[in-house]
């Protein structure tokens, strides 16, 4: 009984180290697809000056390493004493994965045709409105990929964990793999195991919504299409 026990007690931890490292990970797709939608929105459809070089500002920071960031990143959060917390991974995490989400958002803003708006607006609607009951219902599939590679990206990041989480109970998945392994030791079965089971979640979410990921890979490859 003794051994049942600790066996159950050791699962049920594992269970709950991977439910908690799975918390950072609805909030980073979340943030970045509310803030692309909105940000992508106004530089493809609003005419102001700067849009055109704000546009490719995002472009760059796209191409930006994200280790680039993680100095200033790291300076801020320790002024702000927010190291070492789950909230500095959820903050910091959207930070890279911003530029590709309103990027990959003006693609699909610019496929919508335009009249459809102009139509709203007539009809009475204003720009939000025209926005939220016209426009956005149409770039789903752009929402969902965004989202999807959010989820991935916050669930194998491994660099900014690595700084930001020090201590193990807070620790992801990713860095606590690189933790099992102690200078020459390299624990092949228990490596191997832990990334099977890293990988479930995220081909599980890929296999729900890979129709969506298609059309929105493809999203303003055509003009006109939607």
């Amino acid at each position: 009984m003794g051994a049942e026990r600790r066996r159950a007690a050791e699962t049920f931890a594992t269970v709950f180290f991977l439910v908690g490292r799975f918390f950072p990970c609805p909030f980073t797709p979340l943030i970045s697809t509310a803030v692309a939608s909105l940000g992508a929105y106004g530089l493809t459809r609003l005419r102001w000056r700067g849009a055109n070089t704000f546009s490719s500002l995002i472009l760059v920071a796209y191409l930006m390493p994200g280790i680039m960031m993680l100095i200033p990143i790291y300076q801020v959060f320790s002024k702000l004493r927010l190291t070492n917390t789950l909230l500095s991974l959820i903050i910091s995490y959207p930070t890279f994965g911003l530029p590709f989400a309103t990027w990959l958002m003006m693609g699909y803003y610019s496929s919508i045709p335009t009249e459809l708006e102009e139509a709203a607006l007539i009809d009475g609607c204003n720009r939000f409105q025209a926005f939220f009951r016209v426009v956005l219902p149409l770039t789903k599939p752009a929402l969902l990929a965004v989202m999807l590679f959010g989820v991935t990206q916050a669930w194998s990041e491994f660099l900014y964990a690595y700084v930001l989480i020090y201590s193990e109970d807070k620790m992801t998945i990713p860095v606590g793999l690189a933790q099992m392994i102690t200078v020459d030791v390299l624990p092949w079965g228990e490596l191997s195991a832990a990334a099977v089971i890293m990988a479930i979640p995220v081909l599980a979410i890929y296999t729900l919504g890979q129709r969506f990921m298609v059309r929105g890979l493809t999203a303003g490859a055509i003009k006109g299409g939607g």
